[in-house]
Formats: structure tokens, C-alpha cells, sequence
């Protein structure tokens, strides 16, 4: 799996890349001073937008390369780790750490914004996947979690289409908050596929 996204890093096939940030997270966020965690964040500038609202942000992403050109695209100064596993930023509490999420032991975070990690996920390593991530959050965390819903009998993912059982199967005190008509940011194979709907959905604790 992280060799698949390693090589679609390499070629540059970043469909999934919203260039300005998530809309649902801007909407729907809310609080500061949280420790936020981001797993599989890609160079998504939604952690740039978290940060500015006074949350300390790490996010965990298995390329290298996605990791500097969120700095280098965002003309943020950072440092690297001896090892280079850990880029942090010098101006702003955002840290992207390399490697397998699966590897990753951080703990102790109480926020959780996902927007193309579960997503991203092929069905038999959702539960892997929701069980790791929240074995790295506190009691009680934030979360703001973003699905997506679709007909996938007529296109496979990724990104993959995770309904409303299935995610509270993983977290059963998300709430689902807004939906709306997506298909105009799908990736093209959607479309090409004749897909008519795509449905975004924001999922929040209360």
C-alpha cells in the first residue's frame, strides 16, 4: 500500500489535493489549543488553516516529497530531524512526521481531522486504520472526519466510498453534521466512469 502512494508521489498523480483547502473544514471546525492529529495528510494546506487558528498540528504522511512541498508551497521555513523522519516548521506548530502510519505511536492527541485518510483506505484496512487512530487520541477528543458517499459498484477508489454504518461502526459518537453534491472536485475515473453524484459528508463530535 504505502508503496503505491510512494510511486503516485513520485509521478505526481495528486488528484485528491484540494489546492485551496477543504471547504467542510473551514464550515465546520471549531476550537483552539487543540494537539490535532492528521494522519495521511499529504501537503494539505487544511494544516496550514489549523494552525492559524492557534492548534498545534502533526501531520503523518509516508512521502517525503509531500511532506517539503507542503513547506515549500506554503513558503514556510523548517527543520528536518537527523534521521529525516520529522519536518517541523520554524514560524508555526506544524509538524509533518515520515513513515508508516501504522508505525506511528504518538498518543495523547485531543483533535482528529480527517478528510482523506479513511477515505483513501481500501475496506480491509479501515478497521486497522480507525483502531490505530484512535489508540493515538484522548478520552474524549475533537473529531472532524470527511467521507465520501457514492455508487461505487460503478468505479472503485480510491477514494473509496464509506457509508454512514460503517464509519459510526468505528466511532459512534459522530454526528453527521452537513452533505452536499461533490462530483465537480471528483477525479476524472469518476467521471469518465459516468458517475452523476458524489456526495461529501462531515462527520463531527458533539
Amino acid at each position: 500500500m504505502n508503496e503505491t502512494w510512494l510511486e503516485r508521489w513520485q509521478q505526481g498523480r495528486i488528484g485528491w489535493h484540494e489546492a485551496d483547502g477543504n471547504r467542510s473544514l473551514k464550515r465546520h471546525w471549531r476550537g483552539t489549543g487543540f494537539r490535532v492529529l492528521v494522519p495521511l495528510c499529504g501537503k494539505s494546506i487544511d494544516m496550514l488553516w489549523l494552525a492559524e487558528q492557534g492548534n498545534e498540528v502533526t501531520g503523518i504522511e509516508v512521502s517525503k516529497i509531500a511532506a517539503r512541498e507542503f513547506f515549500t508551497d506554503n513558503d514556510l521555513s523548517y527543520e528536518r530531524s537527523a534521521d529525516g523522519t520529522h519536518y517541523r516548521a520554524t514560524e508555526l506548530p506544524i509538524t509533518i512526521v515520515c513513515g508508516d502510519y501504522f508505525a506511528f505511536d504518538g498518543d495523547g492527541f485531543d483533535a482528529h481531522y480527517d478528510r482523506g485518510a479513511l477515505i483513501a483506505l481500501p475496506a480491509v484496512l479501515r478497521p486497522r486504520y480507525a483502531a490505530h487512530t484512535t489508540a493515538r487520541l484522548s478520552a474524549d477528543p475533537a473529531q472532524l472526519v470527511i467521507t465520501l458517499e457514492y455508487a461505487q459498484a460503478s468505479v472503485d477508489g480510491p477514494p473509496y466510498s464509506v457509508l454512514p454504518q460503517e464509519l459510526l461502526s468505528y466511532w459512534p459518537r459522530l454526528a453527521r453534521i452537513d452533505a452536499y453534491d461533490d462530483i465537480a472536485n471528483a477525479p476524472p475515473k469518476f467521471r469518465d466512469a459516468g458517475l452523476s453524484k458524489m456526495t461529501e459528508v462531515v462527520w463531527r463530535s458533539n
